[in-house]
């Protein structure tokens, strides 16, 4: 009926037919857009989906009666695209809640020792994660080294990088766990001496918000998006210079483990998410 508001938080289903005849029915169309990255950065999208990303936004671009956005930086980011399709929809930020899981110590993987000093890289194995960067870092880190896990399931990735991680030795300093439950990942990032996010580019960045709100120290690329949303509860590095990360992460593990009570970010809500996007049916 007309009056209705049709919200989309996906991406998908944006075509022009759909958008288009939504529109001609009468409907608000309100989408939001979590990022522009395969337009902004095309390479690190997977082969074949830069161009069908671009025919969505172009939908959007067309036929939205509003969009919403995660960040003033993904706002920013995502205008100027629509920019260049023809129109830009009226826009306002509402940044996702983040539910924390309740760190689990006994689902741990055995021999994993969380009172020794170790890092943590958290997020899908692909390009533009930088996780090459940090096999870097470590290959040049005084010995010993401290341990490095590398936190998630392999996604799209150079074959490069997959024979590297392939290749590290059972004993060696670096570790990559997959398919771990969420207690588990919790309690690994919980106990953390920091959170690396060394990404080339992020629409939110889940991790460094989940971990700043653990208390666990955040090293992360100098990246709008996260400075946005940490301010001073991070590190900030250049993306692509070894020295400052090396530095840092040797200063950092050098530090007594924290016991006893954190100091903890407060993270966005739900409850305010959607208060702001409930606030438009």
């Amino acid at each position: 009926p007309r009056g209705t508001s049709y919200l989309n938080v996906g991406h998908a289903n944006l075509g022009e037919k759909a958008l288009a005849s939504l529109s001609r029915a009468g409907l608000s169309v309100t989408v939001l857009i979590h990022d522009t990255i395969p337009l902004d950065h095309p390479q690190f999208a997977r082969p074949g989906t830069v161009e069908p990303f671009r025919a969505r936004l172009a939908a959007v671009s067309a036929h939205a009666s509003r969009i919403i956005h995660l960040t003033e930086a993904t706002r920013r980011l995502t205008e100027a695209q629509l920019a260049l399709l023809g129109r830009v929809p009226p826009g306002l930020v509402a940044p996702i809640g983040v539910d924390l899981a309740t760190p689990d110590p006994a689902l741990v993987p055995h021999g994993i020792d969380l009172s020794a000093p170790y890092f943590v890289t958290l997020g899908t194995i692909e390009p533009r994660k930088n996780h090459a960067f940090l096999l870097d870092v470590w290959a040049r880190l005084p010995t010993p080294a401290p341990r490095l896990y590398i936190v998630g399931n392999r996604g799209w990735a150079e074959a490069a990088l997959l024979a590297r991680l392939d290749a590290l030795p059972a004993d060696g300093p670096v570790r990559v766990l997959h398919g771990l439950p969420d207690g588990a990942v919790a309690a690994l990032v919980a106990q953390a001496r920091a959170l690396l996010a060394p990404s080339l580019a992020e629409g939110f960045g889940l991790p460094p918000v989940e971990a700043a709100s653990l208390g666990t120290p955040v090293i992360a690329t100098d990246l709008a998006v996260t400075r946005e949303l940490l301010g001073n509860k991070a590190v900030y590095l250049p993306a692509t210079d070894l020295y400052p990360w090396i530095e840092t992460i040797v200063r950092q593990a050098a530090l007594p483990q924290i016991d006893g009570e954190k100091t903890v970010w407060q993270a966005p809500t739900w409850d305010a998410h959607f208060k702001t996007v409930l606030s438009l049916a």
